[in-house]
């Protein structure tokens, strides 16, 4: 006697299907009679850099190289030597500030002058078509007008490179001041942005320091800074 029998199927849960995180290059498609296969992921090999970062760092010590070596050619073709422990230093210190005394015969104009020495060239004043002008002798004994004075000087100085004549003139005093080499035209000195011109006239000038200073007749100090 047949039997019917009723079925009936309950999901006691739900069933949740994950996907896997292999990689998709990593599965293969199975052909009929083949069983399954596992599939490890290879790891991928690290490259070092340490090689890298041992030519950047060659590259950045021949740049310093490289730099230091330009900066010393640029200081050779200046003529700028450069100084050690002493290579004489005081030498060069005391080509720096220098003083001449200067004093002008009134009648008859004639000039009577020290002399400033700076890289191989002497500097004094000479009496020229009734005033006095500024001369660059070499050491050859040529000698080149650099530019003349409208006053009666009363010494040079020198300071860093600067040529200083104070001078007086017929209604106050000034100072002259010229940059050696530099081809440059002499002027008066300045003081708070304006050519500066005192009165009376000028009983001594020297220098302090990097402070030129002038007393006038008067008993009067004007200083200038360098």
């Amino acid at each position: 006697m047949a039997s019917h029998f009723k079925q009936s199927y309950t999901d006691d849960f739900d069933r949740e299907v994950k996907a896997s995180p292999m990689a998709s290059d990593s599965i293969t498609k199975l052909h009929s009679g083949e069983g399954a296969r596992a599939f490890s992921a290879k790891p991928k090999k690290r490259t070092s850099s340490t090689p890298t970062r041992g030519i950047l760092i060659g590259v950045a010590l021949a740049a310093i190289v490289v730099i230091a070596a330009g900066f010393l050619l640029f200081r050779t073709i200046l003529g700028d030597k450069p100084q050690g422990v002493g290579d004489g230093a005081p030498g060069a210190a005391q080509e720096e500030v220098q003083q001449a005394e200067v004093s002008v015969d009134p009648a008859t104009g004639a000039v009577d002058s020290g002399t400033i020495e700076y890289r191989g060239e002497t500097y004094s004043l000479v009496a020229l078509e009734g005033t006095s002008a500024v001369v660059a002798t070499d050491e050859s004994g040529n000698q080149r007008s650099l530019f003349v004075l409208r006053g009666t000087p009363t010494c040079v100085l020198f300071y860093d490179g600067i040529l200083l004549i104070p001078e007086n003139l017929p209604d106050g005093w000034d100072v002259i001041s010229y940059v050696v080499g530099a081809e440059s035209q002499a002027s008066p000195i300045m003081k708070d942005g304006e050519a500066f011109k005192g009165t009376g006239e000028i009983a001594d000038a020297h220098l302090e320091g990097s402070e030129l200073v002038v007393v006038d007749s008067a008993g009067t100090s004007t200083r200038f800074a360098l």
